[in-house]
């Protein structure tokens, strides 16, 4: 029995030194996060559109010339979506768009629904 009881008193000892270690150890620094001003959102916000632009080109580019047909990337800033048109490079007519035009009106039908319903809820 003696030796049991010497044994739980040596664990219980180790434990309490490593517990005693940890808790002299410093805390870790929680940085709060990085706030942005209106300004600096706004021009972070202007480059990405930028960016967002200029891949556009070289994308619309780069269709031109494999396919013969153009591809057109648009952004619908009452969306906010992008919206993908494929024309034909010959006759300037869209084969195809991507969202069709009757799901960007019935989404932005929905956008003003649930707006007028936000406003009349205020």
């Amino acid at each position: 029995m003696n030796t049991i009881n010497s044994s739980v008193s040596s664990l219980t000892m180790e434990g309490q030194k490593i517990y005693a270690a940890k808790a002299e150890s410093p805390k870790p620094v929680v940085k709060s996060p990085v706030i942005q001003s209106g300004a600096e959102v706004a021009q972070s916000i202007e480059k990405n559109l930028a960016d967002f632009k200029a891949d556009i080109q070289q994308l619309e580019k780069m269709s031109e010339v494999t396919s013969g047909r153009k591809l057109q990337f648009n952004v619908n800033k009452e969306l906010n979506t992008v919206i993908v048109r494929i024309v034909d490079s010959n006759t300037n007519q869209v084969v195809k768009q991507i969202p069709s035009e009757d799901m960007v009106k019935l989404k932005t039908r929905i956008r003003k629904a649930i707006g007028s319903m936000y406003d009349k809820m205020i």
